[in-house]
């Protein structure tokens, strides 16, 4: 009788973050995208790729068979609410045009990189107008303690629960920025010190 061929399929997972800064300006004309020093206000553009490759062993024949699955999502954090929505959109639009092609080879498939969107998020908000850098840096230093387990239900409530616990304990909105401005300070100096 023939061999019997049994197929074995291995599943592996990997998550990306990406943390993208964006300007006001990004949404502007590519004239002004491209003259450095224009802008008025930063915000946080979170980037994530989450792959899933599966690979299945055909036994007896010798042959595997690889596909893979990319999910991207871009999560927006704006400590000024809507102001620079429009140029997290340019930008998430941009990368995923430009970055997300399809490859397809004889062993290797990628199945799909499905659509995508830019998911507005609930932020601690700034009281003035010039802590947006300040805060943003604050957002990418919360959301970098983020789990990579994918085991999150409802990703965008978790993120901003980890942004809001980041802020108090780090005395509050107003505070935090301060507490983050000095340490940037601090920083500074220290390796300014080094430097000499």
């Amino acid at each position: 009788p023939p061999p019997t061929t049994t197929t074995t399929t291995t599943t592996h997972h990997q998550r990306k973050r990406i943390f993208v800064p964006i300007s006001d300006q990004f949404a502007a004309s590519r004239s002004t995208f491209a003259r450095p020093g224009g802008g008025y206000h930063w915000s946080l553009l979170l980037w994530e790729i989450h792959t899933r490759c599966e690979i299945s062993d055909l036994g007896d024949s010798g042959f595997s068979k690889a596909s893979l699955s990319v999910d991207v999502t871009y999560h927006h954090f704006d400590s000024s609410r809507g102001v620079n929505a429009s140029a997290a959109d340019a930008v998430a639009t941009k990368l995923h045009q430009v970055l997300c092609v399809p490859i397809s080879k004889e062993d290797y498939t990628i199945i799909s990189y499905g659509a995508f969107k830019v998911i507005e998020c609930k932020t601690p908000q700034q009281r003035n107008g010039y802590d947006c850098g300040v805060f943003t840096l604050g957002f990418a230093e919360a959301l970098s303690s983020a789990s990579d387990d994918g085991g999150v239900a409802n990703v965008k409530e978790y993120l901003e629960a980890l942004l809001q616990d980041w802020f108090e304990e780090n005395g509050g909105h107003a505070e935090s920025a301060l507490r983050l401005r000095e340490r940037i300070g601090g920083d500074i100096r220290e390796l300014a010190l080094q430097n000499e």
